[in-house]
């Protein structure tokens, strides 16, 4: 997420410290740099006005050099908060950091007002030493300590809320994706051409198998059911991602016939684990349309799910041609693979990886990685190895 600067002054995002400030000078709206300017000159007149019309000149120049020598140090006190090594909501640990800074700031403002002061020729104590700074230390060190924290604060003020609207809107963008992945998949399942080999299915098996084909009916509603349940919610215990799949691999077997075995490798650890809804059935959905779809041999489907480290692996493997030749994810995306990646990002950013690959022996292998976090509280049900073994014989396929 990009970090939005300070209603003082702005500053650039991928740069080292000098070359960002000159990118920001040389991108932003001269309209900022103008308003900047103008509010950085409205303080400096305000606090002038207190001196006679004898001295008013001098307190003039003294005030405006006080003042626009902050406007400088602005963007860079705002470059060196941004390359913090720490969050934006740790607030103490960047205070902490802020501590030895707010000095060094202060410090290097003591010399460039003197400076300027004599520069100006108004009464000033500069020189190349610590006179200037033990001249401060009289009283004035404290109040341009206060400058540098009011500074800060300012900006973090600013800084957070412009975050916590970024986090709002990717919350609306995210619950559009999820709508849109719902939508997206009730129209494959929906499909006509997905109704129409599903009832052909079931039609064949209504007078040889009535309870295949009762099964199937039942397969299918639940399905449909499952898919308009978890529509709302982000994320998923992984078992309930499972148990949807399961239906769903139940009719593809159905479909299919002797021609899919899926097998699944699930850790007992992992389903409790929270993952994306309906992450999984557009990945597997892939592999049967890419790798078992497109040929007449027999085909295997493999799902594994594993925690490595503070990570939750999940990879989709099939033994089918691989990828074509000169196959990029960012170029050749369909829309499920486009929705799940999309999601992704927006859940985790960069905590998170995704890639396509084709193995050495032959397939296509998907592997997902996401950061480790459990449910709650844990399900009532769990599914069983029998349950998602359809590479074996079960009541849907005999």
């Amino acid at each position: 997420m990009l970090r939005s600067a300070s209603i003082l002054l702005p500053v650039a995002s991928h740069c080292c410290p000098i070359r960002r400030m000159m990118v920001v000078m040389l991108r932003r709206r001269p309209a900022r740099w103008a308003l900047a300017f103008v509010g950085w000159t409205v303080i400096g007149i305000f606090y002038s006005i207190h001196s006679g019309p004898d001295a008013y000149v001098d307190s003039l120049k003294y005030s405006l050099a006080y003042w626009y020598i902050w406007g400088v140090l602005t963007p860079v006190i705002m470059v060196v908060d941004r390359r913090l090594p720490a969050a934006r909501d740790a607030v103490l640990r960047r205070c902490l950091f802020h501590l030895p800074l707010s000095f060094l700031f202060t410090t290097l403002y003591i010399y460039a007002l003197e400076g300027a002061c004599k520069l100006m020729g108004l009464p000033n104590q500069f020189a190349f030493s610590l006179r200037p700074l033990k001249a401060a230390f009289g009283g004035s060190f404290h109040w341009y300590f206060l400058v540098y924290w009011l500074i800060v604060g300012l900006y973090a003020a600013y800084d957070y809320a412009n975050a916590l609207r970024d986090r709002q809107v990717r919350t609306a963008e995210l619950e559009q994706l999820l709508a849109e992945s719902r939508l997206n998949m009730l129209r494959s399942q929906l499909h006509p051409h997905f109704l129409f080999n599903t009832l052909n299915a079931i039609s064949a098996h209504v007078e040889r198998n009535p309870r295949v084909a009762r099964r199937m009916l039942e397969q299918l509603g639940s399905l449909l059911r499952l898919s308009l349940e978890h529509a709302h919610e982000q994320e998923i215990p992984l078992q309930r991602e499972l148990d949807f799949l399961e239906r769903y691999l139940a009719l593809q077997k159905v479909r299919f016939e002797d021609r899919l075995d899926v097998e699944m490798s699930i850790e007992p650890s992992t389903l409790t684990c929270m993952a994306p809804t309906f992450v999984l059935q557009p990945l597997v959905e892939n592999a049967i349309k890419h790798g078992i779809a497109s040929r007449t041999a027999r085909g295997l489907v493999r799902i594994s799910a594993w925690r490595e480290n503070a990570t939750l692996r999940l990879q989709v493997i099939d033994d089918g041609p691989g990828l074509p030749e000169g196959w990029h994810l960012e170029t050749h995306q369909g829309v499920g693979l486009c929705n799940t990646i999309q999601r992704l990002e927006h859940l985790y950013g960069s905590a998170h990886h995704f890639s396509i690959t084709t193995r050495a022996h032959g397939g296509v292998s998907v592997d997902v990685t996401l950061p480790l976090h459990a449910a709650a509280q844990p399900q009532s049900h769990a599914i069983s190895v029998a349950e998602v073994a359809y590479g074996q014989d079960s009541d849907a396929c005999r």
